[in-house]
């Protein structure tokens, strides 16, 4: 009894110093915080992941394809298992804060291997909770399944994901050798987990590919067939004769647990307790195979990492390079994107992910986009761009995309926050604090460049139709409201910096500002479509002028304002 609770004692210590609940437990009463800024977060995810799906099932309900929800739905579940997969066995199995002070502990190697993965399991279940479990709920209650696929959805979003996970760790192990040559620890995880992710999206890339030339193929066949009777089979197969749902049903064959998943939500009865079954024991065999290897590489592994980057090495000083006069300027805006690039921690929440979700965007939208376009021809029997014709609510369309990926990226938001009690000496650095404000910005800047070029690079690809001069006018209107944004974001970090922090992480997740960015988002949004409503019946060009005109007004006023006002923005910092 007494082991039993020193190993659950040690998962909870090993959870709490991973999984950081300040504010979401209120500490008195133990109970949630429901004034916390994270508890709000948390609902308002909730609320719109229930919303989407929602109408997703409403849509696949009309055209009686519901069924094809689940395809859906656990395609994305394994991406999302696997990515956060990635990034937990770099940050928790390996690179852990706390892990050195365990390995000091009389901790079996093999417990403490266990521990550490439950505890990766465990918040991976977390994340289900808020996004995938209401979800599939939501289906359950839309397509009036029996009281018996509650229980069994949740008992399969745990195994399948087990075993998604699982299978992930056992490959990350071998990634992880891999690169061992890196001596540099921060470059090394970026690279592991940037290879990484590599590994596991570039053939779910290519069976996506292959599916939609199949089923390209297969629509050229049939056309030549096509009669009365198979129209009779397709009014009544629509579901199977979706090219979209077909395609991602294809993929997820290649994913066996996932389909063993599909197959036992899709139809709940005795056969569910089998496929359960199924996967249940698949979990055992990746979980018998990643115990059997973590156990003789896992501690291995980590004594060779701390071993080697935190050797310290007598090196060469280069005088002439150390002590050569640089451009102050330059070298704050190299400190600036140095700091970023350096923290892994910093790197993963701030540039990777925006990279991720930009990839899955050309993707998603370079595969599906084609099919889709495709079947509306086919429908309106003429080319859709011919029919429709590109207009300010178009325009102001894409700008508003722009707008609300624009909230994935707070460089800005944790620009003064970054640097804790540091901050201080900014005040002697011999560089105005107008043009300190500006060069803080330039992250933020760039990163949400490559947004704009990305997404309008898209655009421009999947919709030639639409003139490259507009395509230059959204590209300035975005950047007007790229430095609307980042200004914006700045000043709250200047208003309400949090100077002191316990580490890189508390900084992102404790971030109270961050909502603050959500409503900044919800008001740019309110405005480009409040200028879209008044300007209805002007022409194109004239409209897109007035939007320029107030977003350079705004630009404008921002700028005299940091100019005269800046040693007042500093002031909470010096």
């Amino acid at each position: 009894m007494m082991k039993k609770n020193r190993t659950i004692n040690l998962l909870k210590t090993m959870l709490k110093t991973s999984y950081d609940t300040n504010g979401i437990i209120d500490a008195d009463t133990k109970k949630l915080n429901k004034k916390s800024m994270k508890v709000w977060i948390i609902g308002i995810v909730l609320i719109v992941v229930i919303y989407l799906s929602y109408i997703a099932i409403n849509l696949l309900k009309e055209v009686g394809a519901s069924n094809a929800f689940l395809e859906i739905f656990f395609l994305v579940l394994q991406v999302l298992v696997m990515f956060q997969t990635i990034l937990l066995v770099v940050s928790t199995l390996y690179f852990s804060k706390d892990i050195e002070n365990y390995l000091s502990l009389p901790i079996p190697s093999i417990k403490l291997l266990i521990t550490k993965f439950s505890v990766m399991i465990i918040i991976i279940f977390i994340g289900e909770a808020i996004i995938a479990l209401p979800s599939i709920l939501i289906y359950g209650v839309r397509t009036l399944q029996n009281i018996y696929f509650y229980p069994l959805a949740v008992i399969v979003l745990a195994t399948v994901s087990i075993f998604l996970s699982t299978t992930v760790s056992i490959i990350m192990i071998f990634v992880m050798k891999i690169f061992r040559f890196i001596k540099n620890k921060y470059l090394y995880q970026n690279i592991v987990i940037l290879t990484m992710t590599l590994i596991i999206f570039m053939p779910l890339t290519n069976v996506l590919n292959i599916g939609i030339d199949n089923l390209n193929d297969t629509a050229i066949v049939e056309n030549e067939v096509y009669n009365e009777e198979n129209y009779r089979r397709e009014a009544e197969e629509i579901e199977e004769l979706t090219p979209i749902v077909q395609t991602i049903r294809n993929t997820n064959k290649y994913f066996i647990v996932t389909q063993i998943g599909v197959n036992a939500l899709s139809d709940v009865n005795y056969k569910s307790i089998i496929y359960i079954l199924e996967i249940l024991a698949l979990d055992l065999l990746a979980l018998i195979v990643f115990l059997i290897i973590g156990k003789l590489t896992y501690i291995k592994d980590v004594l060779w990492n701390l071993s080697v980057f935190n050797k310290k090495k007598n090196k060469k000083v280069n005088l002439y390079k150390k002590c050569k006069v640089r451009n102050k300027i330059y070298a704050y805006l190299r400190n600036e994107i140095k700091s970023i690039i350096k923290s892994p921690t910093y790197f993963i929440h701030y540039i990777y992910n925006i990279l991720i979700v930009l990839i899955v965007i050309v993707f998603i939208t370079t595969t599906l986009f084609p099919i889709i376009i495709q079947a509306i021809n086919e429908v309106v029997e003429d080319d859709i761009f011919n029919v429709l014709t590109f207009g300010f609510g178009a325009f102001s369309l894409i700008i508003g995309i722009i707008q609300v990926i624009f909230t994935l990226s707070s460089l800005s938001l944790t620009a003064i926050s970054r640097y804790g009690k540091n901050a201080t000496f900014f005040k002697y650095i011999p560089i105005k604090f107008n043009t300190q404000f500006r060069l803080k910005n330039m992250p933020q800047i760039i990163i949400n460049t490559i947004i704009i070029a990305v997404i309008l690079g898209t655009i421009h690809c999947l919709i030639p139709t639409i003139n490259n001069l507009y395509i230059l006018l959204m590209f300035i209107i975005a950047m007007l409201l790229n430095i609307i944004n980042s200004n914006i974001l700045l000043f709250l970090d200047l208003a309400r910096p949090r100077l002191n922090y316990e580490n890189e992480i508390t900084v992102i997740k404790q971030n109270d500002n961050k909502l603050f960015q959500y409503i900044l988002t919800v008001v740019m949004c309110f405005i480009i479509w409040y200028l879209n409503e008044i300007t209805k019946e002007l022409s194109l060009n004239v409209a897109i002028l007035i939007e320029m005109v107030v977003f350079s007004i705004i630009v404008i006023g921002m700028e005299i304002f940091i100019y005269k006002k800046a040693n007042k923005l500093f002031k909470k910092i010096i």
